[in-house]
């Protein structure tokens, strides 16, 4: 059973991170990235304490993410924890 929120991926979608002072703070500042992403017209977003630090904004079945993360690896897999149905557009760029 999908437990997620259903979203329409053609209107604009803006999720601002919050608990960003997680990794904003001292003495480890951990790396942001960018990922551009494609997807289908209908989704689910899954959104959770152990995510909510992502920024996502999307549009017309494409968007991209600010995602807080160790490697870029792991950026791909917290974004994936949050829409598992993204498909990957473009290179992964560290901010």
């Amino acid at each position: 059973m999908i437990s997620g929120e259903k979203i329409n991926t053609v209107e604009r979608l803006v999720i601002d991170a919050s608990r960003v002072s997680r990794y904003l703070g001292y003495p480890r500042k951990v790396p942001i990235w960018k990922l551009i992403f494609n997807l289908p017209k209908t989704c689910y977003i899954f959104r959770e304490n152990n995510n909510s630090d992502i920024a996502i904004d999307i549009e017309n079945m494409m968007g991209f993410a600010i995602v807080p993360a160790l490697s870029e690896k792991e950026a791909l897999n917290r974004l994936k924890t949050l829409i598992p149905s993204i498909i990957i557009k473009d290179n992964i760029v560290r901010l």
